[in-house]
């Protein structure tokens, strides 16, 4: 089997541990994956561990353009020969953006199309894909079962499958709150839902007030998105607070933290917070209840009214009481290797296209 996973730029770059691990756990399992990107400047020297260089294609362009970019990215593919059709079984679209062009390759192609609901609000963009049901076989793909029913009332006929994403889960925790060294705390959003970020820094803030034993990190995405870097001033904090650009760069960094921050409640699937979970972290999230492992007795300590005294709360019993916390961190990591393990992602996957050409060489009569 071949598979192309075809990225747009915001998913390329929020979500390279994923796409890393689906085209190495794929190769692993004897599929031939290749990754396209957008040729966009911040995608630019983009790499897959060892496993060699992205096509590119070209992203912008007239709507009437689609046909012939995806005809070049097609040409690539195949090697310049005449023949196309058949050379790749699936292209795998993940982000919305890239999901014209890979309508477009995979119909150039003859392969069987896979797209991604990373998001649950995708659900309502797929109605607008248009597509035909004499020229496109394809199959959505849910991380999370609480993203189907928004789907299926989108597309009551589509094919859909949950394939919930995967996390490494290292042979050791990450020693969390250790006497001897400094208490470290990750911020980790958007900055989409600005007045919850600003809540949970607020109550960052205020936890940490009396204490000169806590660092603060935080993605570059809230500072710039929430105007946090004011309020850090404010609170006399510069010293102590660090913004951390292109952050999935600096993952094994974040992940040697003691305490995840996560309070965006965007019904979005991110593998920083299955991450951070396996690794042995311990968690406070804002209440998202279209997000199972924030749930499901998964040891994350969930915040449901995001104000910043009920931040400050949460965050002070945690550096108050590290032990309860490990035992809440040792909870998320005993889940995420029961449920959400990688490999498991990769043997669901698989599965999934398996199932889609199944389907295209049976296709229903009616």
């Amino acid at each position: 089997m071949r598979v192309l996973i075809l990225a747009d730029a915001q998913f390329a770059t929020h979500e390279r541990a994923l796409i890393e691990r689906v085209i190495v756990g794929l190769t692993v399992e004897g599929i031939e994956a290749q990754l396209v990107l957008p040729n966009e400047r911040e995608l630019v020297g983009y790499r897959v561990g060892v496993l060699g260089e992205p096509l590119f294609y070209a992203s912008r362009g007239l709507a009437l353009t689609q046909k012939i970019r995806a005809a070049q990215i097609a040409r690539q593919v195949a090697d310049d020969n005449e023949d196309q059709t058949g050379i790749v079984d699936i292209v795998h679209v993940m982000g919305g953006a890239a999901w014209g062009m890979g309508r477009e390759l995979a119909r150039i192609l003859g392969a069987g199309l896979v797209l991604e609901i990373w998001r649950s609000g995708l659900s309502d963009q797929a109605r607008g894909l248009h597509l035909d049901a004499e020229q496109d076989r394809a199959m959505f793909l849910v991380p999370e079962r609480a993203f189907e029913p928004q789907l299926r009332q989108a597309l009551p006929d589509a094919m859909i499958r949950c394939v919930p994403w995967g996390a490494q889960v290292p042979d050791e925790p990450v020693p969390i709150f250790r006497d001897e060294k400094l208490i470290s705390i990750v911020l980790m959003s958007t900055g989409r839902q600005s007045e919850q970020s600003l809540a949970a820094f607020d109550g960052i803030a205020d936890a940490i007030a009396e204490r000169e034993d806590v660092m603060v990190f935080a993605n570059l995405e809230v500072v710039k998105r929430t105007g946090i870097w004011d309020r850090v001033k404010q609170r006399k904090l510069t010293g102590r607070f660090t913004i951390i650009d292109r952050s999935e760069d600096r993952r094994d960094l974040l992940l040697r933290c003691d305490l995840l921050i996560y309070p965006d409640t965007l019904h979005e699937e991110r593998t920083l917070l299955l991450d951070a979970m396996g690794a042995g972290m311990a968690v406070i999230a804002g209440d998202d209840p279209k997000i199972a492992p924030l749930h499901e007795e998964s040891g994350a300590m969930i915040i449901e009214r995001s104000t910043r005294e009920v931040w400050a709360e949460q965050v002070r019993a945690v550096i108050e009481s590290p032990d309860q916390a490990k035992v809440s961190a040792d909870q998320g990591r005993a889940y995420i290797k029961k449920h959400r393990r990688a490999a498991l992602h990769i043997e669901s996957l698989n599965d999934a296209y398996e199932s889609l050409l199944a389907a295209e060489a049976n296709p229903d009569p009616s």
